[in-house]
């Protein structure tokens, strides 16, 4: 089932229906003079040696009648790749060329006739041998002798004479019919030139151009204009002379025919399907036909339908596959973000690696904003790329920088805007887009694998004074005498969770946090409490637990969620707050303390400025501060499309001058989430050292703004009482 990168061969191999393009050219040859050089352009892995492949069996096959049919001589420069010299390279594509000539030469029918003609083109090899460095303008010390003797004695004074003498040779066999040589030409495919350094490239066209630009030699070269021009720059020191353009020049004189292979014209469709089915990506086959059109799409997009990509892109969801990761029955939504994602990592590994770290559009520009990066864009710029949506902004801001994507932006653009509409499916069926991530970094060993950045309990613990005063904050808005059951969404060490029970000690409260170490420290402040507390004096209690937020599955079980600076840390904001939605009874109120926009952004701007000092900028380029600080009304629009009604949002700005512990704080709560996987533990260590550095030299701008969030959902009404 592998799809294996090997070239087509025959027209039955065809998948991507290039044969009419394939006959085209093929025409062409026959109703064309010789010499004649053809250029089949490509980016790798666009299916030049395939396209060359067909055209040999269209124009080679030994089915033909000789009177049709061209010998092919295949050249395949890959075999040089390594050679540092440049003559030796010469010559061994040289030998390669005689060798396969002689191998034709051998059907001949008399054995006299052919070994006659075999040794006249050893001959020629060795003539050729003696004056080609000559001929290519390579700068090694040669001798430049000819040989004395060569072809009946005659003294040659030049390459020229030895091609006219050759010429006039191949054309007296090629005339000749029924001596088991082509009556046509011979089809020299040149193949690989691209994988090559580009000056040895052009050496070797010009050796290849200087000896055989002669009569019944058509050269079919896979090679890119690019690869030229860069080779003639390498060699000749300029590309531009004059005014001039000598890479377009030499170009234009040694390639007669520049053939663009067609690959916007391949028909993916079908193989595509096909494959996916082979591969039971999907589990009911109404699936096939219903993303049909979505999966095409993302495999132009993401492929440009560069068949290698395809290939290597089918390979890996069979993988996936394969390996059965998440053993559940899975939606097709879900399958459906796992291709885009894969897509997307092999095609586009930095947009990916923003979306790892931040699965939500919506809030990178926000980040970046926090991370004091310049943002604004020019009105040129934005009409020129369409940056109608802020996610456009910040793709064109951040990912530009990587010329892959500036090329390829608008298809990049699409990627994502099927990507915002696949998030809202799977939201609508309950998966989650980090399940998805997750597969796609197993399968892909992504070298910049996401994790959780989990808090160290005791460090936390003994320096948590700013949010456990933030918290202090929501816990006095609230009268807790009211509520039986509550959930405390990332409780962190528990001391804003016990001041909430002491409110109400009837109050049965589910609280839970991601890092471990948190919860043992919550678990023992709690044990602690108990055993100030005679028996009997309560009828609650907390409950501590490890848990990811987005993992929540409880629905209608509260009367109040709650929740002290954590959700700033959940980027799929949209989901988290659905979650907290559907968990609440309904009547039930949420409360919540996160961070707004612009919080803290001079402590940021003092942490960049300390990634700057230790020359660890590029590191940290295309990477987004993963939190979600959005402003009082985006918010309010957050919180109504989910369906809480009785919206009420504070919105507190402070200068915290007087706030000692926040700088330390900071450096617990957020500078951790610094530590990427680009940066060793060493660096990271030097950074935060080089923070507090700064902000003793200098007292900085401490400025926060906090959102203190409230909200209920609303009541069933006395017909859905009725039907429950």
């Amino acid at each position: 089932m592998e799809q294996r990168d090997i070239p087509v061969e025959t027209p039955e191999q065809d998948e991507f229906g290039i044969g009419k393009y394939v006959k085209g050219l093929c025409s062409f040859i026959k109703s064309s003079d010789t010499p004649i050089t053809i250029a089949l352009h490509g980016e790798w892995g666009s299916g030049k040696t395939s396209f060359m492949k067909m055209m040999e069996y269209c124009l080679c096959s030994p089915e033909l009648p000789e009177s049709e049919r061209y010998d092919a001589i295949w050249l395949n420069t890959w075999d040089l790749f390594l050679e540092n010299e440049y003559d030796v390279a010469v010559k061994k594509l040289l030998s390669s060329l005689f060798s396969q000539l002689e191998e034709h030469f051998e059907k001949l029918h008399t054995k006299k006739k052919s070994d006659e003609r075999r040794k006249q083109i050893r001959e020629y090899l060795k003539g050729v041998s003696s004056v080609m460095l000559s001929a290519i303008n390579i700068e090694l010390e040669t001798s430049g002798k000819v040989l004395d003797q060569v072809f009946g004695g005659h003294d040659f004074a030049s390459i020229r004479t030895i091609k006219k003498q050759f010429e006039n040779f191949l054309k007296e066999e090629v005339a000749q019919k029924s001596n088991g040589v082509t009556d046509r030409a011979f089809l020299i495919f040149v193949d690989d030139l691209d994988r090559l350094e580009p000056r040895l490239a052009v050496t070797l066209l010009e050796a290849l151009k200087n000896l055989f630009d002669i009569e019944k030699c058509i050269f079919v070269l896979a090679i890119d204009y690019d690869v030229v021009t860069f080779g003639v720059e390498q060699k000749y020191g300029s590309k531009n002379m004059a005014n001039r353009n000598i890479g377009q020049d030499f170009f234009d004189k040694l390639i007669q025919v520049p053939y663009r292979i067609p690959m916007s014209k391949y028909d993916i469709q079908g193989m595509v399907m096909d494959r996916l089915k082979k591969i039971e990506y999907f589990e009911r086959t109404y699936d096939y036909e219903k993303y049909e059109g979505r999966i095409i799409e993302i495999f132009q997009l993401a492929t440009n339908k560069n068949p290698r990509a395809i290939k290597r892109l089918l390979n890996m969801l069979h993988l996936m596959t394969a390996m059965n990761l998440g053993e559940e029955r899975r939606h097709a939504e879900l399958r459906m973000m796992e291709l885009l994602l894969m897509a997307l990592q092999l095609s586009f590994p930095s947009v990916y690696s923003l979306l790892s770290k931040n699965n939500n559009l919506d809030t990178w520009k926000i980040n970046l904003v926090m991370e004091n990066r310049e943002t604004a864009i020019n009105d040129t710029i934005r009409e020129q790329y369409q940056l109608d949506e802020v996610w456009k902004e910040v793709i064109y801001l951040v990912v530009s920088q990587d010329e892959v994507v500036r090329h390829n932006y608008y298809r990049v653009a699409q990627l994502l805007e099927i990507y915002e509409q696949l998030q809202d499916r799977c939201y609508k069926v309950g998966e989650r887009v980090e399940d998805a991530l997750g597969i796609v970094n197993v399968i892909c060993a992504d070298s910049e694998k996401t994790g959780q950045v989990e808090y160290d309990g005791e460090s936390y613990d003994r320096s948590s004074q700013t949010q456990y005063r933030q918290g202090a904050k929501l816990v006095n808005a609230i009268d807790f005498s009211g509520f039986s059951r509550v959930l405390d969404v990332g409780c962190g060490n528990g001391a804003t969770t016990i001041d909430m029970w002491n409110r109400n000690r009837d109050m049965h409260i589910r609280a839970f946090d991601l890092a471990g170490s948190q919860i043992d420290i919550a678990n023992e402040k709690y044990r602690q409490l108990l055993e100030t507390i005679p028996e009997g004096t309560y009828e609650g209690e907390i409950n501590f637990d490890v848990m990811d937020a987005l993992d929540l599955k409880d629905k209608e079980m509260y009367d109040l969620v709650f929740s002290n600076a954590t959700l700033h840390w959940i980027t799929d904001e949209k989901r988290m707050y659905r979650l907290l939605y559907e968990a609440l009874e309904p009547g039930g109120r949420l409360a919540v303390h996160q961070g707004g926009y612009g919080t803290y952004a001079g402590l940021h701007k003092a942490v960049r400025q300390a990634i700057h000092n230790l020359g660890l900028d590029d590191r940290y380029r295309k990477w987004i501060f993963p939190a979600f600080y959005p402003r009082k009304e985006e918010m309010k629009l957050l919180l109504e499309g989910v369906g809480f009604t009785e919206i009420r949002v504070e919105s507190v700005y402070s200068d915290e001058k007087d706030n000692m512990d926040l700088v330390d704080n900071f450096a617990n709560a957020s500078l951790i989430y610094y530590h990427i996987p680009a940066v060793s533990d060493e660096e990271f260590a030097a950074i935060k050292a080089e923070y507090f550095r700064i902000c003793e030299a200098e007292e900085p701008d401490k400025s926060s703004h906090r959102l203190y969030i409230f909200a209920e959902r609303p009541k069933k009404k006395r017909r859905e009482e009725d039907e429950d």
